[in-house]
């Protein structure tokens, strides 16, 4: 079909067949939408770009007109304009109709339109703010059935919002069943995600709140059908009876249980999935990018350290990887004390760290390591909260765990420490963006 979608410029035929499809000359077809506005077209092109619309035309039309009650003027205009002149101008595909221009397109079964719609929306997500992709599944959710809606659009972006944390004081898109559809998609998780469970937990009871001053009957009514999509193991005694119970929700015999399991060992990771993070801006010469995923040293030599987004805690085991993109003099990449103070500048690393060096650092103390890396690598942490015990991996070459290491706290952060020319990123490539 020729597939170009840019609208910078047009050859002459499809610049014909614009023209074809706004001179009314060549209308002999009339769709009603579902908003009762009615789109003109031609049946030879319509049946003969869509077999949808071939076998409608074709199989007991009457009075030629086509009556659709799931899809509105603005998403059938679209339809049309590709089924004419095989693009879409860039102008009429927008954040707020994308989603019901995805639901038409896959009512006509247009599968390169589909495709050409979710690079659109990769586009949306990498240029728009975090609320884009709340909002995309809150109308992804409210246009398609419950049948419908586990489609590549909702995968990504239940992939993408797990990879931002969610926070409670901001007011955001995210919709009651938008959030309900993603609590359930992620609840047995192995992707990257943001979010800690309690966190999670605060997040739903802050929409649920302000759901209530809307509505008398209390927040019960909200966080009821949310609740069962936490998973009350990832959390600990003490979060469970300040933020849970105080809420009535779940029975005696479930937090009996839960607190059973805590006592034996079973408890689960604070996180659901594979923790992700992004580095908190600081400043000091330090420019933080890609949404928060990449930081890069661009004014002092010596190392200045930055801290992950995210806190570890409790008995998991966890594994993040940091991709070297620019690599000059040694960077330090490992975890640090949540509480660590990094204003003294006069370090160069904070915590327990791998250098690039191949020797793993804490305080004043070195061992040489036998890791070194360079630019183009991928560094792994692992990190065991049960035993605190740290372990580091060069593209995928595991190395022992440092056994001199033995004062790791309860609570840590990802760190790294980088100076002029160096840059790093959280490896992240869960959603692959066009260039």
């Amino acid at each position: 079909m020729g597939q170009n979608f840019s609208s910078e410029f047009e050859p002459p035929l499809q610049r014909d067949l614009r023209q074809l499809m706004n001179d009314e000359r060549f209308y002999d077809i009339a769709l009603e939408c579902s908003d009762r506005e009615i789109i003109f077209g031609c049946k030879g092109i319509l049946a003969t770009r869509s077999k949808i619309f071939d076998k409608l035309i074709f199989s007991g039309l009457e009075n030629n007109i086509l009556s659709f009650n799931n899809i509105n003027s603005n998403s059938m205009k679209v339809i049309v304009e590709y089924l004419y002149v095989s693009k879409v101008k860039k102008e009429n595909l927008t954040v707020d109709n994308i989603i019901e221009v995805y639901h038409a397109s896959i009512h006509f079964e247009l599968i390169e339109f589909q495709s050409y719609i979710i690079d659109q929306v990769k586009e949306f997500l990498k240029s728009e703010n975090e609320d884009t992709g709340k909002k995309l599944l809150s109308k992804c959710v409210d246009v398609f059935s419950l049948e419908e809606v586990d489609n590549e659009m909702s995968r990504i972006l239940v992939d993408w919002i797990a990879m931002n944390k969610l926070k409670i004081n901001e007011i955001d898109s995210l919709s009651l069943e938008g959030l309900k559809y993603f609590l359930m998609k992620t609840f047995n998780t192995e992707k990257p995600f943001a979010t800690p469970e309690i966190e999670l937990w605060d997040y739903i009871l802050t929409k649920t709140k302000r759901e209530e001053m809307y509505d008398q009957q209390g927040v019960q009514k909200y966080l009821i059908p949310l609740a069962r999509y936490i998973n009350l193991n990832r959390m600990d005694a003490e979060e469970i009876k300040q933020h849970i119970e105080p809420f009535n929700i779940y029975s005696d015999e479930e937090l009996k249980e839960v607190y059973f399991s805590m006592a034996v060992g079973k408890g689960l990771g604070f996180i659901r999935g594979v923790p992700i993070f992004k580095w908190k801006n600081r400043g000091f010469g330090l420019n933080v990018s890609n949404g928060g995923f990449t930081v890069e040293a661009s004014k002092f030599i010596q190392p200045i350290s930055i801290l992950g987004d995210l806190v570890f805690k409790g008995r998991g085991v966890y594994e993040w990887s940091i991709i070297i993109e620019k690599l000059d003099k040694t960077v330090y990449i490992g975890i640090c004390d949540n509480k660590e103070n990094l204003n003294n500048i006069d370090k160069k690393y904070h915590g327990w760290v791998l250098g690039s060096d191949g020797y793993v650092y804490h305080e004043r103390q070195s061992k040489k390591y036998d890791a070194k890396f360079k630019e183009g690598d991928e560094v792994t942490i692992y990190l065991d909260m049960k035993m605190r015990t740290c372990a580091f991996s060069v593209n995928k070459s595991k190395k022992f765990v440092v056994c001199e290491w033995e004062n790791i706290p309860s609570q840590v952060c990802p760190i790294a420490s980088l100076g002029l020319g160096s840059k790093l990123r959280v490896k992240q490539e869960l959603i692959i963006f066009s260039s």
